[in-house]
């Protein structure tokens, strides 16, 4: 697939992700992960707007694991 279209749907999926309730942008992660991994293979230079999202969700998941920690 061409570059072009690996960062169109990674824009498109980063907006589902944005407009999203939490749960569904933490299952829409390991896709966008995907996408990303796989423009960086191609030697596409991720726009920052997607690195950040892609840290913002990192974060969100490792919350909501420690969320469900008995204490």
């Amino acid at each position: 697939m061409p570059n072009s279209e690996l960062l169109d749907k990674a824009e498109q999926l980063a907006n589902e992700i944005r407009r999203g309730p939490v749960k569904d942008r933490l299952s829409l992660r390991p896709k966008f992960a995907h996408l990303l991994s796989d423009l960086r293979g191609e030697g596409t230079s991720v726009p920052r707007r997607l690195q950040q999202l892609d840290s913002e969700l990192s974060e969100e998941a490792a919350e909501r694991q420690f969320d469900n920690m008995p204490v």
